[in-house]
């Protein structure tokens, strides 16, 4: 893992420019996504988040494989919503066909909300980020150096109200991920009894 290349990244970042390269290389810190769950359980509790560099961007990279595996889906239950949406444009619904879309719109509504916080978390911490490599002066320092990092107080300070909505953001996709794997199997059988209807 070449944290040297990920800095130069997170310093080409300006205010207004895209955070996606930066997300991009945070997306390749390695993380132990059972450790990081069980954590955040603790967390609650003690209030405690990573204080060095690389232990902050493992939990970043962390909560993004959640909106990661979210993100799939929330596009399979689209490709569903569509789906039904061409069978019931050619007559009327049944109850069941009705009921599964106005159901899929809701929690897909939901999930854009949480999307939307995320984005603008992510937004906050990329910023946060670039001023702490900016201000840390690493000119010269060597990628095992960076792996014993220590976040500035100031920035652990700045960072932490903007971990706690990731947290949150955490939970409401582990709550929404269970309903729209049950909402995705519900709409594939809806789905097989209407074109067993239409053969």
């Amino acid at each position: 893992m070449n944290y040297l290349e990920g800095i130069e990244v997170i310093q080409k970042y300006t205010s207004g420019s895209s955070v996606e390269p930066v997300l991009k290389f945070i997306m390749t810190v390695p993380h132990n996504e059972e450790a990081f769950a069980n954590a955040l359980d603790e967390i609650g509790g003690i209030n405690r988040y990573p204080d060095t560099f690389v232990g902050l961007l493992s939990f970043i990279s962390f909560i993004l494989g959640q909106k990661s595996k979210m993100n799939h889906l929330y596009e399979t239950a689209l490709d569903r919503y569509e789906t039904l949406n061409q069978i019931t444009s050619k007559k009327r619904p049944t109850e069941e066909e009705a009921k599964i879309k106005r159901t899929l719109t809701d929690f897909i509504l939901k999930i854009e909300k949480v999307f939307e916080i995320q984005d603008l978390t992510d937004e906050s911490l990329v910023k946060e980020l670039n001023r702490f490599v900016s201000e840390a002066n690493l000119y010269g320092v060597t990628d095992n150096e960076i792996k014993n990092l220590k976040l500035a107080s100031k920035t652990v300070a700045l960072v932490e109200p903007h971990l706690d909505k990731q947290r949150e953001n955490y939970y409401q996709y582990k709550k929404l991920s269970s309903v729209m794997t049950r909402l995705i199997r519900i709409a594939d059988y809806i789905l097989a009894e209407a074109k067993l209807g239409a053969g």
